[in-house]
């Protein structure tokens, strides 16, 4: 969450009016995260989160919203449902504005550590149990219309926008273009698409809330654990096995991983480093929505490599 869009307190009090809402006494801009604008606004009642977005189309918002809505239907604990405006709707228009409005939710930003792994482990295999309505399945979007999937990554190495160390990385990593990984037949479901820990808040002790589903669709589970992994799982910016084992023991006190899914667990998280540093190229580099972090990609492909040896030299 960020704040790249300004408002002020008379235009939250516009915006909230289209909620049923009024009186407000303070908006406060939130400065974590990459994407969007967020604010906190405090009203005579009510703490609320704002959302303005600044990154994600009004359909892609639209459909983040169904997931959300469709998760509290299947009773995931960990998700916030939008509020509806007046109108019934859950996207808000207000000027050159259009946005979200949630619960706000008390809690502590995590860091790295072996209890944090456990935890987050343990919500994102809390998703992957969740038990499905098909006919609603089937009207939600794919992962790969919002994120980036071996076949997406595939593709956008053959195009010539593709940054040569991306595309080197790739191959190096991937000298069999991923083939094996993409005939494995993994199973399927909503999947977060970027759990990092830093997308979770903890109370007392306990993962109390996760944020930040712009990324989530119908996807491959083992690609939402490696993505998830790979974020999560740091110790001075690199991805280290211990971390991943308390991850695991999370994540398999919930869900147990099948044996393709064992079978292919470090290619997933090089996979879903490739997948997040993509992310990046394309908004970041392509579409310049924030030129400091335009080459913070390398970031992601560097780390990819790093884990790639250390796990040769392991096994």
């Amino acid at each position: 969450m960020a704040s790249y869009t300004q408002i002020s307190l008379a235009e939250a009090e516009e915006i909230l009016k289209l909620y049923g809402r009024s009186k407000v006494k303070k908006c406060t801009p939130l400065s974590l995260g990459i994407s969007n604008s967020n604010y906190r606004v405090d009203l005579e009642n009510e703490t609320v989160l704002l959302k303005i977005s600044n990154d994600k189309n009004q359909q892609q918002l639209a459909d983040e919203q169904a997931i959300l809505v469709y998760l509290k239907e299947c009773g995931y604990p960990y998700s916030l449902k939008p509020f509806p405006l007046t109108s019934g709707e859950f996207i808000y228009n207000y000027g050159p504005y259009f946005g979200v409005l949630y619960p706000f939710v008390q809690g502590i930003p995590p860091g790295p550590s072996d209890y944090t792994c456990q935890e987050v482990g343990r919500a994102i295999a809390e998703l992957h149990v969740l038990k499905h309505d098909q006919e609603k399945m089937n009207s939600l979007r794919p992962h790969e219309s919002v994120g980036f999937g071996p076949k997406e990554i595939l593709d956008y190495i053959k195009s010539p926008s593709c940054p040569p160390d991306f595309k080197a990385g790739f191959l190096s990593l991937f000298p069999d273009h991923l083939e094996g990984f993409m005939n494995a037949g993994f199973e399927t479901g909503i999947i977060h698409g970027d759990l990092y820990y830093d997308n979770t808040l903890f109370d007392n002790n306990k993962i109390s809330t996760v944020l930040d589903f712009e990324q989530a669709g119908i996807g491959e589970y083992i690609l939402d654990l490696g993505i998830s992994i790979s974020g999560t799982c740091l110790e001075k910016g690199m991805v280290i096995t211990p971390l991943v084992n308390s991850y695991l023991m999370g994540y398999e006190s919930v869900r147990a991983l099948s044996i393709v899914e064992k079978k292919f667990l470090d290619q997933s998280i090089i996979l879903g480093l490739l997948s997040i540093s993509l992310w990046r190229i394309k908004r970041f580099k392509e579409r310049n929505l924030n030129p400091l972090m335009e080459n913070s990609y390398r970031d992601l492909l560097v780390r990819a490599l790093n884990y790639f040896e250390m796990r040769k030299q392991e096994i």
